[in-house]
């Protein structure tokens, strides 16, 4: 699988403390995406399907976010992980796709993967519904798909919209994640053009 990065343990990518898993490469490239470096495919770093699972059960955290890049441009692997993670055991998977709920349906291996969430979050991020209402969601035309009951007090109650970053400095170089900040945010400008440490 092409991966461009994980965090074993990040407070702003869904409910609790989970982990994070940023898949590499994107189809869709909606306009204003908030990490358009990830949408080329050939870029971040190619791991087996096996070696990301243990990671992630290694992390022992209390779910698993997908997002990307597109995690379904990458179905067929992401399937297999998903499927060694729930015969773990593994709970708590949330993953934001670009593609609609109706692509997802109609196409069998993404339909698949959906299947072993526990929530999906469906649909192009659209600039002119960004900010969200919604804590954690892009755009307020995004759909919310619960598949199973892990995170039904979600469902009753989603929490409203706040701006969180996190900022991770590994190996020289500074990681921002989080509800993106508009070009003109303090930290915006203080991080631009700084990504690498002296």
């Amino acid at each position: 699988m092409r991966i461009a990065r994980f965090e074993a343990k990040t407070a702003v990518e869904g409910p609790g403390e989970r982990s994070a898993l940023w898949l590499q490469g994107c189809s869709l490239k909606c306009p204003g995406c908030c990490n358009p470096e990830l949408q080329q495919f050939g870029s971040g770093q190619n791991l087996s399907v096996e070696e990301i699972a243990g990671q992630i059960l290694a992390a022992r955290a209390e779910g698993l976010t997908l997002l990307g890049g597109e995690p379904l441009d990458q179905a067929g692997e992401l399937l297999q992980l998903l499927q060694l993670l729930r015969q773990s055991g593994y709970c708590g998977i949330i993953m934001f796709s670009g593609y609609t709920w109706a692509e997802i349906e109609a196409d069998a291996d993404r339909k698949s993967v959906a299947g072993l969430c526990d929530l999906v979050i469906a649909g192009r991020f659209e600039r002119q519904f960004s900010p969200g209402s919604r804590r954690w969601i892009g755009s307020d035309n995004q759909t919310l798909h619960f598949i199973s009951d892990y995170y039904a007090g979600l469902r009753q109650q989603w929490p409203a919209n706040v701006r969180e970053i996190e900022i991770f400095i590994r190996d020289g170089v500074i990681m921002v994640n989080g509800s993106p900040l508009d070009a003109d945010h303090e930290i915006s400008r203080m991080l631009c053009g700084h990504a690498i440490l002296p």
